[in-house]
């Protein structure tokens, strides 16, 4: 059997080979060659416990193993404690293992040790050795120590597994109800239109007020079916990004005109200082960019009441910068964080908020201002107004 500072370097190699992978077939390919040659081993082999004797892992598929190593590996998950099979002394008491194997020469000694993590049984480590091993108490903890291993590393590949599938499924979940509800959402746009431009006739006061109110709130629905969207592709890490080169000042502007109509309902004025840096050309998504700035115009015309909404902007080192500073309520103290959370509304300084939102504006501003290789950062103090600075690379992210 190894000596200590051989099994410790050997296991050393199987912890870093195991944590490099969660493929379940890939960690057991690992651990049955560590484990020949840590233990001098003429054959190692995994059965898992969900996967039975049909798909016996790095044996012949067509043929079972003897019986008595199936009854060796049924008391292991049985008891969940290892078990020794002996041969007696001689060459005519082999275990007859030589048509399971491709050596052809028996097998005179194997253990089974179960793969136990947090009282789950998932399978057994089996070895076997064609000479007749001595199995101290120092070499069967040694297997046993790799059998917990190996429990661990299919552990965290089993969850990585369900992760995969709890993720495709959710985006899936996500991309169907968002076709489905663009198709009706466009149906109520278009035919709010259609009322609005009289096609069946004039409207009154009353009904062209109503009429436009459903197209504000089919708006909303729009943006909040395109950000669950956006969220799941962040999620997935399936974001599309096109960035080209682009002049900082025009982004700006386009985002500005966007918000335009609903700071003049409010009498807001919108201030912008570009100085040198509106002639500066950045290598981003524009698309993705005025996305991000629009949500950040809007939010700080929607929160703000009086006073005006600002945009500078500026280079920093090797980036760029963009800040919308609006004079609202502010956010309340030590929330700077979590108004980047999904889903989670923060209730403005004043303790109110003129509409309502979905809270996902800024978490999918944020995800693609860095997903671009920039970040979205905020300073507020309570009822003294908002910053949110959104931070580009001048070169591709």
């Amino acid at each position: 059997m190894p000596e200590n500072r051989r099994a410790l370097q050997v296991f050393r190699e199987v912890a870093l080979a195991t944590s490099a992978s969660l493929d379940t077939d890939e960690i057991l390919e690992i651990v049955r060659e560590r484990a020949c040659a840590l233990f001098g081993t003429d054959f190692a082999a995994v059965v898992l416990a969900e996967r039975g004797w049909g798909d016996l892992f790095h044996a012949d598929p067509g043929r079972l193993p003897p019986p008595q190593l199936r009854e060796l590996v049924r008391t292991a998950l049985r008891t969940g404690e290892a078990q020794v099979l002996r041969a007696p002394a001689g060459d005519e008491a082999q275990l007859p293992l030589a048509e399971w194997s491709s050596g052809g020469d028996g097998f005179r000694t194997a253990v089974a040790a179960p793969l136990r993590f947090e009282d789950r049984l998932r399978g057994v480590l089996l070895l076997a050795w064609r000479a007749p091993a001595a199995l101290p108490d120092d070499t069967l903890h040694l297997v046993e120590t790799l059998a917990v291993h190996t429990a661990v590393a299919l552990h965290n590949a089993h969850l990585y597994d369900e992760l995969k599938r709890s993720t495709l499924a959710r985006d899936r979940f996500f991309s169907a109800m968002s076709h489905d509800l663009r198709t009706p959402i466009a149906a109520i746009v278009g035919y709010s239109e259609l009322l609005a431009d009289g096609i069946v006739g004039d409207l009154s006061t009353k009904q062209q007020e109503m009429v436009e109110r459903i197209a504000q709130v089919a708006a909303h629905l729009s943006e909040l079916v395109n950000d669950i969207l956006d969220l799941a592709k962040l999620d997935a890490g399936r974001v599309e990004l096109h960035p080209e080169p682009t002049l900082l000042g025009d982004m700006v502007r386009e985002a500005m005109l966007a918000v335009e109509p609903q700071a003049r309902a409010k009498s807001l004025p919108l201030l912008l200082d570009l100085d040198a840096a509106g002639g500066e050309t950045v290598v981003v998504d524009p698309v993705r960019v005025r996305q991000i700035l629009v949500n950040l115009l809007a939010n700080a015309v929607k929160f703000t009441e009086r006073g005006e909404v600002r945009v500078e902007a500026g280079l920093d080192g090797v980036r760029s910068w963009i800040t919308v500073t609006d004079t609202g309520p502010g956010l309340p103290p030590g929330s700077e964080e979590a108004v980047f959370e999904e889903f989670l509304q923060i209730a403005s300084g004043s303790g109110s908020k003129s509409e309502p939102g979905s809270g996902l504006g800024l978490a999918v501003s944020r995800r693609l201002a860095r997903a671009m290789g920039g970040d979205l950062e905020v300073e507020s103090r309570s009822g003294r107004g908002s910053a949110f600075t959104l931070y580009l690379p001048l070169g591709p992210g």
